[in-house]
């Protein structure tokens, strides 16, 4: 049996009673932490498991699964994953290849940003598509035209854009809000955006978390720790619009 745990969104404190349930009971466990930016301590997390974790490289899940999936054909095999185990695709993907070997499988949701980011009172009924803005090592320090379509797109039907930042947890190398606003500006050809104020939101799930609404220049002047996301507002509801006025950029 494979049971993919969520660590939820900040600390080895937001795992659920029922994740930290699974990965006392199970044989081996392991982690990967490259999908997202986790800032909690996995030393802390085996004293609450009464535990070994096992952090895994990216290589290890996408290159090595096969040793993962035989493993727990035999055993009870835990995977801990930062955020919510099927907000990335390479959750998903594991789940596949379980399937197709005959392994069972167990998810365990937790806290995610895809829910969080309703704190700076949008609803999350009216985003549209998600994008994320590349590290420029990706993509040659070419910006992606891609990310401004999607955000067109969903501004044509009134909906909100969530914008998440590339990470690259393995090397150290992740996008922050200043050089996401940058890309912003070098992709707006159409002048959509030169007026239009976004959130900013940063360190989400923890005690020192900051979501901002403002212009895009006037939030590349301020400092946002990572993680965070940028959202780019469609049409606004007058409760929303009030809601995102008490984060106005001061």
């Amino acid at each position: 049996m494979l049971t993919i745990v969520g660590l939820g969104l900040w600390d080895e404190e937001d795992i659920s009673l029922k994740g930290l349930e699974a990965v006392k009971s199970a044989d081996a466990v392991y982690a990967e932490l490259y999908t997202n930016l986790w800032d909690g301590n996995i030393k802390n997390l085996e004293k609450l498991a009464g535990g070994k974790i096992i952090v895994l490289a990216r290589k290890d899940v996408e290159d090595g699964s096969a040793g993962i999936l035989s493993e727990a054909k035999s055993r009870s095999v835990c995977l801990l994953v930062p955020g919510d185990p099927l907000a990335a695709t390479t959750h998903a993907d594991l789940i596949l290849q379980a399937k197709k070997a005959g392994v069972g499988t167990t998810i365990i949701h937790a806290s995610s940003i895809f829910t969080a980011i309703a704190e700076c009172g949008l609803q999350l009924y009216k985003f549209g598509k998600t994008a994320t803005l590349p590290l420029k090592e990706k993509t040659g320090g070419v910006a992606p035209n891609s990310v401004y379509e999607t955000i067109k797109g969903n501004l044509s039907i009134g909906l909100h854009t969530l914008l998440l930042l590339d990470i690259d947890a393995e090397n150290g190398k992740n996008l922050g809000v200043e050089d996401a606003l940058g890309v912003l500006r070098k992709l707006d050809s159409d002048k959509i955006l030169s007026d239009r104020k976004i959130v900013a939101m940063s360190l989400l799930g923890s005690g020192k978390q900051r979501i901002s609404y403002g212009r895009a220049d006037e939030l590349a002047g301020d400092k946002f720790a990572l993680p965070a996301v940028l959202i780019v507002p469609g049409k606004l509801h007058f409760a929303e619009r009030e809601f995102l006025e008490t984060f106005s950029f001061k």
